[in-house]
């Protein structure tokens, strides 16, 4: 049982990460209030020549075909918006974006439920050392996080449209994504800037959430100690 409980619990400090980023991404991707904060401060009203209400509209279309398959211009109808806002190529970029949040929500759910048999393993196992192997998962796996985000925070603030651009270069294998800002409103909607406070968003998300897990993690060592 103690080697299982090691075996989980390494697994378990390696997914930790993987668990907390994509959920937060994934939760930013159907947010309309962040849209809509990042186009009143890239001033996208002027760019893209559409109102606010318009822009909501698009929005609230945008996170419908998210959550759905139905096409992008379905969406955006059912949703009150203009169905030809977008080109078809800016249609096909977001394809492929559907997909790629598809496949981080799969990851993000197999890897909850992991983590979820390892909580569950140990609880069951307290006479064990079940106990303590969550504690020092809960804190093993918060430090590798925090010191993930800290490395992506470094290269996004000296680099970060080498990695925007070798990103997009990696995870799509088509040009679908190579936009034109003086026509195409998918990029004038959610500019460069937009997706920099995007990945401090979830960066400063991440490390709260870990902080939360890493304490977590300290105080439940500490009261097995205490009653050992």
């Amino acid at each position: 049982m103690r080697i299982l409980l090691q075996v989980l619990s390494w697994l378990c400090i390696l997914l930790l990460p993987i668990v907390v980023t994509s959920a937060i991404v994934t939760t930013l991707f159907y947010d309309a209030g962040f849209y809509h904060a990042g186009e009143t401060k890239y001033d996208v009203e002027a760019t893209t020549g559409m109102s606010t209400m318009e822009l909501d509209r698009v929005n609230q279309g945008i996170i419908r075909f998210f959550s759905s398959s139905e096409s992008l211009p379905d969406a955006l109808s059912q949703s009150g918006a203009n169905p030809d806002v977008f080109k078809q190529k800016e249609i096909l970029h977001m394809n492929d974006v559907r997909s790629l949040i598809q496949v981080i929500s799969h990851i993000e759910f197999v890897s909850l439920l992991i983590v979820i048999a390892f909580i569950g393993t140990g609880l069951v196992a307290a006479p064990w050392g079940g106990r303590q192997a969550i504690a020092r998962t809960l804190t093993l796996g918060a430090l590798l996080t925090f010191l993930l985000v800290i490395i992506t925070g470094v290269l996004s603030y000296t680099s970060f449209d080498q990695l925007f651009l070798t990103f997009h270069e990696t995870v799509f294998q088509n040009n679908y994504w190579e936009l034109d800002p003086r026509t195409d409103h998918l990029i004038q909607m959610f500019p460069f800037g937009f997706w920099y406070d995007a990945i401090l968003t979830v960066a400063l998300r991440v490390l709260l959430v870990t902080v939360a897990l890493g304490a977590s993690g300290v105080m439940l060592s500490r009261l097995e100690r205490r009653r050992t």
